[in-house]
């Protein structure tokens, strides 16, 4: 079944916390996660095959920053094709392997680690990171995550709408390329109370800047504990129109570990579920497989937003 038919009929899970669980995993390497499709596969797999086991009917491939300008800082941004390729490739075979149901591989793109508009807005003349070049690295990026055969993309942790943009424009690029039309989930990152992203644009212009690239979906991910995004899904529930997407943090990060448990971050999200405003719902920094078989479970039989 097309994922864009299967919105229609019931709330989509997610996966949770990659990185949470590579550090839970001990594994010794250079903090370069996207590395690790490449070096040590079989964690990998294993992380995406605890969270399929979990409930998950979506994975997202350990991508998130393997592109040329994030991977400058490690040497490795002459291998982002491999790396990228690889990411898609161990989730695939993860995501394949569920029995008796389908489950979805999206292909990961996150932020950069420069920001397009500081950069614009400082006019540093030093600053080699333009639109184009920003671009081009998205570009190969979502040609290698296509190659390694993901259903779709989510661009997440927008911070920056001009990211954004570039990394959505390069998937539009990609995809007439290689004759492909896959889906698109956009997630983005509030700072605080305000309901802005870092750079001070608000959800619904940066709603109104991904639209026209025709996205599957449109919601938050990051930021703090779900309870927090409450009030946020429900505005963009108002002006969306795609399926919505929630998947927060395990709350706030402490001295011991993340505030909220499995059964504190399923409360948050079922209460959005039961309201209506949520069509896909995962986690991000904090959560692990445990969280999401909760999610899971607290949604089962609740009805997707319409739209």
């Amino acid at each position: 079944m097309d994922i864009r038919e299967a919105l229609k009929q019931r709330i989509l899970i997610l996966d949770g916390g990659m990185g949470t669980c590579i550090q839970q995993l001990g594994i010794r390497y250079d903090g370069n996660n996207d590395a690790l499709p490449m070096t040590d596969p079989d964690a990998i797999y294993g992380i995406h095959k605890a969270y399929v086991e979990a409930g998950a009917d979506i994975i997202s491939t350990c991508s998130f920053s393997a592109n040329a300008v994030s991977q400058e800082g490690y040497g490795m941004q002459d291998r982002i094709r491999e790396m990228n390729v690889a990411a898609a490739r161990v989730a695939r075979r993860a995501a394949d392997e569920a029995v008796g149901r389908q489950v979805w591989v999206m292909g990961s793109m996150g932020p950069t680690s420069k920001s397009l508009f500081i950069i614009e807005m400082m006019m540093d003349p030093t600053e080699t990171l333009d639109f184009d070049r920003l671009q081009a690295a998205y570009h190969e990026q979502a040609c290698g995550l296509i190659e390694g055969g993901v259903d779709g993309f989510i661009v997440e942790t927008i911070t920056d709408a001009r990211n954004a943009e570039a990394a959505l424009s390069a998937i539009a690029m990609a995809q007439k390329e290689k004759g492909t039309c896959l889906p698109i989930m956009v997630s983005g990152s509030i700072m605080n109370s305000s309901g802005c992203l870092m750079t001070g644009i608000s959800l619904k212009d940066l709603y109104d800047v991904c639209a026209p690239f025709g996205i599957m979906s449109f919601g938050l991910n990051c930021s703090f504990g779900a309870k927090e995004l409450y009030p946020f899904i429900k505005e963009i529930g108002g002006f969306a129109q795609c399926a919505v997407s929630v998947y927060p943090n395990a709350g706030m990060p402490t001295a011991h570990g993340y505030e909220e448990g499995p059964c504190d971050t399923a409360g948050a999200i079922s209460r959005m579920a039961q309201d209506g405003l949520i069509n896909i719902a995962g986690g991000c920094c904090g959560t692990t497989p445990e969280h999401i078989r909760h999610v899971a479970e607290s949604l089962k039989g609740l009805a997707p937003r319409q739209f």
